[in-house]
């Protein structure tokens, strides 16, 4: 079901153990929530969130593979269709192949990577354009597939730290920093990120 984000829906978050800490400060800041509850527990949850529309799902491991996260994504995108919504961002660790195949399948598609430091290492950022005005937006930032691009990206990530809550509904706090020359070193196109983790 979609819920707005006050404070009873707060309270149910923050019950579930098995959240993410970054996951529940994206939740708590996003404008709409999809929500699966069992016993009046918050079981699964996907939420939008910010300017750019940032998306993410989080499903407790005893009920993953079961259908919960293919349901909430069709009710996000029904809301979003709803509320005329251009485009929908995210974020993935190359890692996470299951992940990224299940979002490429709903049409996401990979835009570039950005290696944040030494420790979180690199994700590839994706959108979902789903008017128009999300496919132009996608062009856009294209550009961030290249060296110079990404150089841009990862200052302006730097210096807008602080407005991230309302970019991406992600506090500036909690988000990884960026090592501006590391970034710089292990820049990757998109492309060559996917062919390494036999995605493309």
């Amino acid at each position: 079901m979609i819920v707005s984000v006050n404070d009873e829906i707060k309270k149910l978050l923050a019950k579930n153990s098995e959240f993410s800490e970054l996951f529940l400060n994206n939740c708590i800041n996003s404008k709409f929530l999809a929500i699966e509850k069992l016993n009046s527990e918050i079981i699964a949850a996907c939420f939008v969130g910010g300017i750019l529309n940032s998306n993410g799902i989080e499903i407790n491991e005893e009920f993953r593979g079961k259908g919960l996260g293919k349901k909430l994504v069709n009710e996000i995108m029904n809301e979003c269709e709803s509320r005329k919504i251009s485009m929908l961002t995210g974020v993935f660790k190359p890692t996470n192949l299951i992940s990224i195949k299940t979002h490429i399948k709903i049409g996401y598609r990979p835009v570039f990577t950005i290696f944040y430091n030494h420790d979180e290492g690199r994700e590839i950022i994706v959108i979902n354009p789903l008017n128009s005005k999300g496919k132009l937006f996608f062009n856009l930032v294209k550009v961030f597939d290249t060296q110079i691009g990404n150089a841009i990206f990862s200052l302006l990530w730097i210096l807008m730290r602080p407005f991230l809550k309302n970019l991406i509904a992600f506090s500036g706090n909690k988000i990884p920093r960026i090592d501006f020359l590391n970034s710089l070193r292990n820049f990757e196109k998109v492309k060559k990120t996917l062919k390494d983790i036999q995605l493309n």
